[in-house]
């Protein structure tokens, strides 16, 4: 049914991506479809934060992520499925609406964090701003607990 599917994954929480990556392998099982893993590394675009690191530290950041993206693909995924790997920088939201039109992901499973009404206030969801701003299917997956 989907052809592209993406699993953005937060590095920092990577096993509450857990279900949306089962779900999303259902897909690539069942439908042959194409897999993608994203990360979104926020703050050195920011010319506020980029004025503390040099671009090798820069460079040598972005790879290290890339490197553990890999690694935990390399965990997670069955023998014989290979996703597509990307580690982009800037905003978790944009970026990711970004990634899904320009690779034309027909549909994006993702975690929804819980947070308190205070934590949406200020910070926002990304879930919400990527099922808001896609123009493809998005499954939330919500933590019942």
């Amino acid at each position: 049914m989907f052809k592209k599917v993406l699993v953005p994954i937060d590095l920092n929480e990577p096993a509450f991506a857990e279900e949306a990556l089962k779900l999303a392998l259902r897909e690539v099982e069942d439908n042959g479809a194409e897999l993608h893993l994203l990360t979104v590394v926020p703050g050195f675009t920011n010319s506020f934060v980029a004025a503390y690191f040099s671009e090798k530290d820069h460079i040598n950041a972005v790879k290290k992520i890339a490197g553990k993206l890999q690694d935990y693909s390399h965990t997670v995924m069955p023998e014989g499925v290979h996703p597509i790997l990307r580690v982009y920088e800037g905003s978790p939201a944009e970026t990711i609406v970004d990634y899904i039109t320009s690779k034309e992901i027909n549909l994006v499973i993702m975690p929804a964090h819980h947070r308190s009404k205070i934590d949406e206030f200020f910070l926002g969801s990304v879930s919400a701003r990527v099922a808001e701003r896609a123009k493809c299917s998005v499954l939330l997956l919500k933590d019942n607990n």
